[in-house]
């Protein structure tokens, strides 16, 4: 139990750490080069995927949307609680079909769903490539 309880607070520490540089991206200003972090990775977002304890990709459905992802955006952390609230990221392939197949993915897509989950079937934590937020998607047909 207590190799439990520190494996928790160390994966609660990594996604606080996480929220702290993505505020940081989102948050910072300069007078004279204004939102430059953002500028220079793409994106207000560092995206990433959860790894359960069965060692398979966390995915998340939302029935409003109609939208079952893979993919995330930390919006919060509370650490007493061991919960941590997440936007819900779209991912799309070259034909700007929904994928989650991660190496089909050409774009991620934020969305306004939410959630909310504990984390203790949570292994680890997977960053992404921001770009993947800010990428253009050009397809020539033939």
């Amino acid at each position: 139990m207590k190799y439990e309880n520190q494996k928790q607070r160390a994966l609660c520490d990594a996604l606080e750490d996480l929220k702290r540089l993505q505020d940081l991206l989102t948050n910072s200003w300069s007078k004279y080069y204004g939102h430059l972090f953002t500028k220079i990775v793409g994106s207000d977002t560092i995206p990433f995927f959860l790894l359960t304890t069965e060692s398979s990709m966390m995915r998340i459905y939302d029935s409003k949307m109609k939208l079952e992802t893979c993919y995330f955006r930390i919006e919060a952390v509370e650490k007493s609680k061991q919960q941590i609230t997440l936007s819900l990221l779209r991912a799309l392939d070259s034909e700007e079909n929904e994928t989650n197949v991660i190496k089909d993915i050409v774009r991620l897509e934020k969305t306004d769903s939410q959630v909310t989950i504990n984390l203790r079937s949570i292994l680890a934590v997977q960053l992404l490539e921001p770009a993947l937020l800010s990428r253009d998607l050009y397809v020539e047909k033939w």
